[in-house]
């Protein structure tokens, strides 16, 4: 596997807890949609900083890789979670 595709599948790995992070912070916590939403950004941010670190990839490749699949997997995974577990 190459690194394009490491940092591809870190960053499918990490939307899933970021999914469950912004929907307990909005469930639990009150939090607004919107800052629900940023802070699915700035878990993405985040990421992506610590994954193109961690591979030796220039920040901005390491932001570019992986980008759409992320926010497709947490955005998806968010709204199935407040859908279905909201009480």
């Amino acid at each position: 596997m190459n690194q394009a595709e490491r940092i591809w599948w870190g960053k499918i790995s990490i939307s899933l807890p970021g999914a469950l992070i912004t929907y307990i912070m909005q469930t639990y916590m009150g939090l607004s949609e919107l800052s629900s939403f940023l802070t699915g950004v700035i878990i993405y941010l985040l990421a992506s900083n610590i994954i193109s670190r961690t591979m030796g990839v220039d920040r901005i490749k390491g932001l570019k890789i992986g980008v759409g699949a992320y926010f497709f997997t947490w955005i998806t995974l968010w709204i199935i979670l407040y859908t279905y577990f909201r009480f």
